[in-house]
């Protein structure tokens, strides 16, 4: 009886409807059964990532999504999904990150606008420079930290290493040319945030006796730098987006299909300075009410 009773506690198996696992044994070590528990899991892996991921989350139902992710990226332990091609494609990316470093931002497109085009256009070439080449540094620095992992995670002597170890070092040798974009473009950030402070200070004007040709004047210059700020920011991340998008968007997409199961490539700080920039022009249209009344009290 006892040992028909254990006989069906253990075919009933887990709560959750999955079979319990056997104890390890004495002489069995914990990367012995690691191993196994990842090798039973690759077996289901077979055919396209997107195929594999959803048998994964089907296989570890009771888990969150994420979890049964990370399960699945854990069991495909080759360190590059297609390593007869990376070499390829690493050699790719590093002359795209060459070309959009240097050329990414130059001569962007500016509406003509009078005479101040002449002024406009290096401005905005200014905001789309920082905005590129922090995106190629940061890409450097990302692809030196990824090809170490994977190289860690390579067989010894093994093909896949020595192709990783040959990008790793190329890339870390390149690494100290690529600094960023300065802090110029911070600088330019910094008065954006500084403006809010111009727009209350005249705000303020409305309680003193003052000329009201100056607060308006002084009002009308704080929303000209508003505006101004605005429109750089959103044209200058818009140049960098499409830049960066046309040199090094397909390469690094390309690099990443070959390395496999690496998250994301990364992106640029575009979306970051467009957000800065609409913000910018909600605060002109939210001063602007205040202001005008503000003048109105004075009259």
């Amino acid at each position: 009886m006892t040992d028909a009773r254990s006989s069906a506690s253990s075919s009933a198996g887990r709560p959750d409807g999955r079979p319990r696992r056997s104890p390890r044994r004495p002489d069995e070590l914990l990367v012995d059964e690691l191993t196994e528990q990842l090798e039973a899991t690759r077996r289901v892996l077979t055919g396209s990532p997107a195929d594999a991921a959803e048998r994964a989350l089907g296989r570890i139902g009771g888990e969150s999504e994420a979890d049964a992710r990370l399960a699945s990226d854990l069991a495909l332990s080759a360190p590059l999904a297609a390593p007869d091609r990376f070499d390829e494609a690493h050699r790719l990316v590093m002359r795209s990150v060459e070309l959009l470093d240097r050329e990414g931002f130059r001569d962007p497109p500016v509406v003509a606008i009078g005479p101040l085009g002449a002024i406009a256009q290096p401005a905005v070439e200014f905001v789309a420079k920082f905005i590129v080449r922090s995106h190629t540094k940061n890409v450097i620095d990302d692809l030196v930290k990824l090809y170490s992992q994977r190289e860690s995670q390579a067989e010894p002597k093994s093909p896949e290493r020595r192709v990783l170890a040959r990008a790793r070092l190329d890339t870390q040798r390149l690494a100290p040319s690529y600094s960023g974009g300065g802090v110029g473009a911070l600088l330019l950030l910094a008065a954006g945030a500084a403006l809010p402070a111009l727009a209350s200070l005249a705000q303020q004007l409305g309680g003193i006796e003052v000329d009201a040709r100056w607060v308006f004047g002084g009002t009308a210059f704080a929303l000209f730098l508003f505006v101004t700020l605005a429109w750089l920011l959103l044209r200058g991340a818009a140049v960098a987006r499409h830049r960066s998008q046309l040199v090094m968007g397909q390469p690094l997409a390309a690099l990443w299909e070959t390395i496999g199961h690496a998250g994301d490539p990364p992106e640029d700080d575009s979306v970051l300075f467009a957000t800065i920039a609409i913000v910018l022009t909600a605060l002109v249209w939210f001063a602007l009410p205040a202001v005008i009344g503000a003048g109105f009290l004075i009259f």
